[in-house]
């Protein structure tokens, strides 16, 4: 187990408008679960490599458990990568597989017998070790993937979008799998995944990157209840914190027939607009606010969400690509399309941002 510290990390690539992971500064503490979360080529996956040693650090440094890693070849970092597509050699058994690591450090056969045991024991792999990985089904292989890298009994656990090839129901009950075991076994795991669920409930604290720079690490709550800007805000949560742009008057903003007032921490009146923002959840129904109209709802059993457009057009929406107000509904009530109602956001819930750089106010 060991500390991770990210110094002003930065990785260049030639010919780029900008750097792909820019002034990274993160501490990760030993025996710490954390997430990289973000979009596509936000630098998640760079930030992961560079850990590794698979990608150069063009400024900055990295440190693992106290040294200075960085420069140094990826075999002598003493860390473990699972990857997304398993990276199984498919004429080797399971046994084989999870042991060749350390079969190629010179490590004695018994020694990689009783690893291999312990960790097949662990991740429930006992009945497969003789089996090749084209006779396991995509969950048994990212097992066996773990299991390669259990057995090196790393400082670090690096994971790279491991749950990407599995389906629905297998990834949900992989991933409290992996958090179990990092519990069990204490180890210090940098997890990257696109997938923001998957970073909210894995992780102890979540990074959110996007172009490179770090918006936010916090713990997952944090990060929900307080979003730092208003790109946090809309990346995390499903569906999405619904953003609207409203202009600021004397009185504060309004929507609809709802108006608040800014405390004076928040006061920006140099501004001529705010973007406010309220997740679905934290929607009152009722008769005054905003009237709002349902266009699609979706239905999952215990719970509904309807996706409202406004009536008037006094107000614009930025709620995800659809441009659609995203409200929340409890099983007992319910929605149907065409539904038209008001809807005003719980005065405790809102979130406030600036236009100009988007930072919360």
């Amino acid at each position: 187990m060991a500390t991770v510290t990210f110094n002003n990390v930065s990785r260049i690539y030639p010919k780029a408008d900008r750097p792909a992971v820019d002034s990274l500064n993160l501490d990760i503490a030993d025996g710490e679960f954390i997430c990289l979360v973000g979009p596509s080529g936000c630098g998640k996956s760079t930030s992961l490599r560079m850990l590794a040693g698979l990608e150069p650090t063009d400024l900055g440094s990295i440190h693992i458990g106290g040294m200075d890693a960085t420069g140094v070849a990826p075999r002598d970092r003493d860390v473990a990568m699972v990857f997304q597509n398993y990276a199984l050699y498919p004429n080797m058994t399971v046994a084989q597989n999870m042991g060749f690591a350390l079969q190629n450090s010179g490590v004695a056969k018994a020694v990689i017998a009783e690893k291999v045991t312990e960790a097949a024991r662990i991740l429930q792999l006992e009945e497969f070790l003789d089996r090749k990985p084209a006779n396991l089904s995509g969950g048994q292989r990212q097992r066996v993937a773990m299991g390669r890298a259990i057995v090196r009994d790393p400082k670090v656990f690096l994971m790279d979008e491991p749950l990407s090839n599995l389906d629905a129901k297998l990834r949900v009950s992989t991933r409290s799998q992996i958090s179990a075991l990092q519990r069990r076994l204490g180890t210090t795991t940098v997890y990257v995944t696109h997938d923001q669920v998957e970073a909210m409930t894995m992780g102890d604290r979540v990074a959110v990157l996007n172009d490179g720079v770090l918006q936010q690490c916090a713990s997952p709550r944090e990060i929900y209840d307080h979003p730092a800007n208003a790109f946090v805000a809309g990346f995390i949560g499903s569906p999405a914190m619904n953003m609207f742009t409203l202009p600021l008057t004397a009185t504060g903003v309004s929507l609809g027939t709802w108006s608040t007032q800014l405390t004076p921490a928040q006061d920006v009146r140099s501004d001529d607009a705010i973007i406010m923002g309220v997740r679905p959840e934290d929607w009152i129904i009722g008769t005054s606010g905003l009237e709002v109209r349902v266009e699609h709802v979706e239905e999952l059993g215990h719970e509904s969400y309807g996706y409202c457009v406004p009536v008037s057009d006094s107000v614009e929406a930025h709620s995800g690509e659809m441009s659609r107000i995203a409200v929340h509904a409890p099983h007992a009530r319910g929605m149907n399309i065409g539904d038209t109602f008001f809807i005003e956001p719980r005065p405790e819930t809102v979130h406030m941002f600036s236009v100009a750089t988007g930072r919360r106010i």
